[in-house]
């Protein structure tokens, strides 16, 4: 037997061991079971690679030592505009065991993919059509969507926008980074504004005429 193959079925043991303890280690979450990558779309599986080569524009992003709270509201804020639910297909990094079939329990399931999957985490919603990821930047925490949703499902109307606004601390030792989330009215472009050309000041010294 070649080394290659050998790799291999050590690799795959690892993997199955790893993939069995997910259920317990995922606390507020059931592993249903795990997919193979071939059931999925594949536009939606290249979407990953894109999401993480930075090849497209991140959807939303958020300061990464935001407090934990705020970070799962971002979160879910995500997966609501991209039509994952309560069922959901969850990348597990692994080879072998790719994806990993998940139903939410309870709240906890949150601080578990934090605590075990990382900043770095792949969602695909149940009916397989729609696609989300988090990934985890120097600063920030980024978020990627595909589709991207119409402006319609994300704000209450045309005219609104809901956008995230972050107020920075004055004092460097605050480490908490404080995000409001508020909406914005979107105006019509306004047309440039034109200033008059500066004139010179009179010459007050030179002398009136005289009538």
């Amino acid at each position: 037997m070649r080394t290659e193959d050998i790799n291999r079925k050590f690799k795959l043991h690892d993997e199955r061991r790893l993939a069995a303890q997910l259920p317990e280690q995922l606390q507020g979450l059931d592993v249903v079971g795990f997919v193979r990558v071939d059931e999925f779309p594949a536009e939606l599986l290249n979407s990953f690679g894109e999401f993480a080569a930075a090849t497209v524009e991140p959807f939303t992003r958020i300061y990464r030592n935001a407090q934990p709270n705020r970070i799962d509201a971002w979160l879910l804020e995500l997966l609501r505009l991209g039509r994952i639910g309560d069922r959901f297909f969850l990348r597990t990094g692994l080879e072998y065991f790719p994806w990993a079939d998940c139903r939410v329990l309870d709240h906890r399931w949150l601080e578990s993919l934090r605590r075990v999957i990382g900043p770095n985490q792949g969602f695909i919603s149940q009916d397989k059509t729609s696609a989300a990821m988090t990934i985890g930047a120097q600063y920030e925490m980024l978020g990627f969507l595909r589709p991207v949703p119409p402006p319609e499902a994300i704000a209450p109307s045309a005219t609104e926008q809901t956008v995230l606004l972050s107020a920075v601390p004055e004092r460097p030792a605050d480490l908490e980074t404080t995000m409001l989330i508020s909406r914005v009215e979107t105006s019509a472009p306004t047309e440039r504004m034109t200033r008059e050309p500066v004139r010179p000041a009179e010459d007050v010294s030179a002398p009136s005429e005289q009538f």
